[in-house]
């Protein structure tokens, strides 16, 4: 039975995609899924649509069927749509007149590929109460990022500084770079998202602090992490260590695949790849001796985690949380992790897991052969119960999310 709505609250819920198209569009889907579950009136507004993989949960659900902006045949109305989406804008706006602005939360969390900053603004105009999750660092980098993809390496500069619009850091290319720049511009200059949204959330201590120094000092930020939706109960009792260590992701050039390959190859340990992503089939044919499985539900997923020996989380970038690395504790998995990421937050060095020097294929290898010198049951252990101690369990992160909706909707 659903709850009374103690508010009469409604939540609008903006993101490019209504379905999983990343880790953004399924915290944004399960947001979505949980308040209306809790009797809670929830309109999720997207622009691009999939008749495959959308789910209906039940809450109302407008989207607007567009396309990516840069997927757009019309190459210039694309262009033009990723800048400042004037479509996006008005079908917001149409819907948000229908809406009590003293009784309505707005909350982001995609909108770079489909819907474009536009959809800030028109909230901004019309005074509603507006709150985003920082799923990655958009608000402040034009690559979303901080990261070199030329370099392969994590990016110090400001963003839209000087010297980082001189920095060929794109993953496409310069003149991409320069586009990312111009809307970088709209949105923080025109918009004014950093100075306007008001309220943010933040899943990490560590994206905070690489994010704060772009927005006001006193604005509204607290930290509630994604929901990790594993049950204990679910946990299959180990009866022995696995003889693998495992990865889980986009295999890209950014997420470091290539250092676990080569880390695990000349330590002649098993490795497993699951994921999918524009670099498969090159590393795949690079590393024979690596078992690359693609793409796998989640339910196949906890398969293999449960019986990994270990987890490596060797993303080169900042990331923002880590949910794999995550998943991998609460299924009692050791995880052996970068320590310039987001990630490092959850390693208990020796303990649950190990640190190594990121993107460092030499320590990664030498903290493999700890690992490997371990009590490697106990280190099982230590990482079921480092999780479990303080999980991010559903029921958590909608009581954190409903109070911090209630402050707002009472803020004058």
């Amino acid at each position: 039975m659903k709850k009374e709505n103690p508010h009469e609250m409604t939540i609008v819920i903006v993101n490019d995609f209504d379905y999983v198209q990343g880790g953004a569009s399924k915290v944004a889907i399960d947001t979505a899924r949980l308040l209306h579950d809790s009797g809670y009136r929830v309109i999720f507004f997207s622009a691009t649509h999939s008749s495959s993989k959308y789910v209906d949960y039940g809450y109302e659900n407008v989207t607007l069927n567009l396309s990516e902006c840069l997927h757009d045949k019309n190459k210039i109305r694309g262009i033009l749509y990723g800048l400042y989406h004037f479509q996006a804008k008005k079908e917001l706006k149409r819907l948000l007149l229908t809406l009590d602005r003293e009784k309505t939360i707005i909350h982001y969390h995609g909108w770079t590929k489909s819907l474009s900053s536009s959809v800030f603004h028109v909230a901004f105009q019309m005074h509603f109460k507006t709150i985003l999750t920082l799923h990655d660092y958009f608000s402040a980098c034009p690559n979303g990022g901080f990261f070199h993809y030329s370099k392969n390496q994590s990016c110090t500069v400001n963003g839209c500084s000087l010297s980082c619009m001189m920095k060929n850091c794109d993953s496409r290319n310069y003149f991409f770079k320069l586009y990312r720049i111009i809307r970088q511009w709209i949105q923080n200059k025109i918009v004014r998202l950093p100075k306007r949204i008001g309220n943010l959330i933040s899943i990490s201590d560590f994206s905070w602090d690489k994010l704060k120094s772009y927005f006001p000092q006193n604005i509204e930020c607290r930290k509630i992490p994604n929901p990790i939706f594993i049950s204990s109960k679910d946990i299959p009792k180990r009866t022995s260590v696995g003889d693998y260590y495992l990865y889980v992701g986009r295999i890209s050039k950014e997420k470091g695949v290539d250092i676990f390959c080569q880390a695990i190859c000349d330590c002649s340990f098993r490795g497993i790849v699951v994921g999918n992503g524009p670099d498969f089939s090159t590393l795949k044919a690079k590393y024979p001796n690596i078992e690359f499985v693609g793409w796998k539900s989640q339910e196949e997923v906890k398969e293999y985690l449960s019986h990994a020996k270990a987890f490596v989380f060797s993303s080169l970038c900042y990331e923002t949380m880590g949910m794999s690395a995550l998943e991998a504790l609460a299924m009692g998995v050791p995880i052996l992790v970068g320590d310039n990421c987001a990630t490092r937050e959850y390693v208990k060095h020796g303990q649950n897991g190990f640190l190594y020097k990121n993107g460092d294929v030499s320590d990664l290898k030498r903290k493999l052969h700890g690992f490997e010198k371990s009590d490697i049951s106990l280190l099982h252990s230590n990482a079921y119960h480092s999780y479990w101690d303080s999980p991010f369990t559903q029921e958590a992160y909608l009581e954190q999310l409903l109070e911090y909706y209630t402050f707002l909707i009472h803020k004058k």
